[in-house]
């Protein structure tokens, strides 16, 4: 049986969809269209309720996802490894200034790195090594012109700057710790050994070595 939902009307099940009496569409009171329409309902429910369901499921997912991510850049140290990679970087820039600038033959520019701004590229381990190829550009024909002029306080001036530099290399840690050029090391020795002969010579040898003590 189904009800006009205009004049009233019973209309028995048949073909029609519309009332007989009024011409209204008949609204279907049948039992399986309203045991549809109770399912529809509650499929409807049960998928309003498992949403919350769902979005709890996701955030328990993400939040033990993060924790194990966590847990893995812990275990795997790597902020400190990433802090020694940049850290790294920087010093490989460095060291890349001073041999540029000392493959070039540019010693205003290393001059520049090693005394203006050596609080910067004494994190490079190559610093001494380079400071050293410095000191030989400009410190031997300093103190050649000391030695002719008979300039026996500028002459041991310039030998204790390049003795304290080369006594550096006396402590194995120094090896240990930065970088050398086997060619600037040799050019050091040389030219230390050629001031003490000439700083013998000249009957500074006391002086000489209380500057090394």
């Amino acid at each position: 049986m189904r009800i006009c939902p205009g004049c009233g009307a019973g209309v028995p099940d048949g073909g029609t969809a519309f009332c007989p009496y009024c011409g209204r569409e008949l609204i279907d009171l049948s039992r399986e269209n309203t045991d549809e329409k109770i399912r529809a309902v509650k499929r409807a429910q049960a998928d309003t309720t498992a949403v919350p369901k769902k979005l709890g499921a996701v955030v328990v997912v993400t939040l033990m996802v993060l924790f194990l991510v966590f847990a893995l850049v812990v275990a795997l140290d790597i902020p400190d490894k990433i802090g020694e990679a940049r850290m790294q970087r920087d010093m490989d820039r460095l060291s890349s200034d001073m041999k540029n600038a000392y493959e070039k033959e540019d010693w205003d520019q290393l001059e520049k790195y090693l005394i203006d701004e050596c609080e910067v590229y004494l994190d490079s381990p190559d610093y001494f090594c380079y400071r050293t190829a410095w000191f030989l550009h400009t410190y031997p024909p300093l103190f050649d012109e000391a030695y002719k002029a008979h300039d026996a306080e500028e002459m041991l001036f310039i030998y204790e700057v390049m003795a304290e530099d080369y006594d550096m290399r006396s402590d194995d840690i120094f090896f240990s710790v930065y970088g050398t050029d086997e060619e600037i090391e040799a050019a050091l020795a040389e030219e230390v050994e050629r001031e003490t002969e000439i700083m013998t010579e000249e009957g500074l040898e006391d002086e000489m070595y209380k500057l090394r003590r």
